[in-house]
């Protein structure tokens, strides 16, 4: 054993682990560093012994999360991928994004010929959703020609695969502008029990993306109504087409209220999003001339949660959203500006999960 708590494994067997499955690293003289992680996948597909009676004891001291580490790495090398772990990557001299756990190969590659195809980090379902650490390492991986891969576990030792991208998604529709707004909070109408407004009827509504039809009238709900007054009302010249929270502070907008103007002046075409479970669906044109691809969470809402708040909440959404043919977009303010990151469900042939059990 090194004293950094890997071992050292040499041999004929050795080279052959690491020409055909590329496990560990190997050294100059032939040697091959495996992490305990690694020992335990080879210890069950590669019939290596444990190096003694105490080690899988010892190596839960060394490392709590051993056993969700290796039952992911089962997942990634059953199928044939090859996987290098992080504690590697210096010594290979492999560019990789900070805080990623380890890099990928196809079945058909190898990291003494190829790139790497993907970058992974890996949760367990019960830790936190943090999508702005989320953004900066998609940003690096993206920035390295990679897919950002992330591995979910949960307490059964189930192992599941999902993707992050940031998006950039648009519409076709005209963003409403200042006279836009001017001219509704001049129209006759009425507050409602959820703070939003109805208006009985009008002589001209200037656009379709914002409220809907009901009643001979129209509904918005209190975001929409929020903005309507703190545009419509402001004696600002406010060019809404780039519209930024940072250059608007005298709005005071809600970032719920600047998410959604963000939406408009993308072109999209915003309705409830209630039934999917998050807080809107949105349309590239006119409602009815084909499905909402995007479902748009607010993680700065202070009425309705439906930004999750762990991984198990986030693969849930995720999944429901690829059920139904959606894209599910998580927002983020940063650096005075808006990111959209997306989380969803690679090709059916890049879904890692754990072998087969009975």
């Amino acid at each position: 054993m090194k004293g950094d708590g890997r071992w050292e494994f040499s041999g004929s067997s050795a080279s052959r682990l690491w020409e055909k499955s590329a496990i560990g690293r190997i050294t100059s003289d032939n040697t091959l560093i495996l992490s305990d992680t690694e020992i335990i996948f080879c210890h069950k597909h590669r019939n290596m012994d444990y190096p003694s009676d105490t080690w899988l004891s010892e190596a839960i001291s060394r490392n709590p999360r051993v056993f969700q580490e290796s039952a992911i790495l089962e997942s990634l090398r059953v199928p044939g991928n090859k996987i290098v772990l992080s504690e590697n990557f210096q010594s290979m001299d492999l560019i990789h994004a900070n805080d990623s756990w380890a890099l990928r190969w196809e079945s058909d590659k190898h990291p003494s010929k190829n790139p790497p195809v993907s970058e992974l980090l890996i949760f367990h379902a019960q830790d936190d959703f943090d999508a702005e650490f989320l953004l900066q390492w998609c940003s690096e991986v993206e920035e390295n020609s990679r897919i950002p891969e992330i591995m979910v576990i949960d307490n059964e030792q189930s192992v599941v695969t999902y993707r992050i991208g940031v998006s950039d998604f648009t519409g076709q529709m005209g963003t409403p502008s200042q006279s836009d707004f001017k001219h509704i909070s001049s129209l006759q109408h009425y507050r409602n029990d959820s703070n939003g407004a109805f208006f009985p009827s009008y002589n001209r509504w200037p656009t379709e993306v914002i409220g809907i039809p009901l009643n001979d009238g129209r509904q918005v709900d209190s975001i929409e109504y929020e903005i309507i007054l703190a545009i419509g009302k402001s004696n600002s010249i406010i060019d809404t087409s780039s519209f930024n929270q940072s250059t608007n502070e005298d709005l005071s907008l809600s970032l719920s209220a600047n998410l959604l103007l963000e939406l408009w002046r993308k072109g999209l075409n915003t309705r409830s999003g209630f039934k999917y479970g998050s807080s809107w669906r949105c349309y590239p044109g006119e409602v009815g001339d084909g499905h909402a691809p995007w479902l748009i969470v607010d993680p700065y809402s202070a009425n309705i949660a439906t930004a999750p708040p762990d991984w198990a909440s986030a693969c849930l959404s995720s999944r429901l959203a690829s059920g139904v043919n959606k894209h599910w977009i998580y927002p983020i303010f940063y650096n005075g500006g808006w990111s959209f990151l997306e989380v969803s469900r690679p090709p059916s042939n890049s879904r890692w999960t754990n072998p087969t059990r009975n």
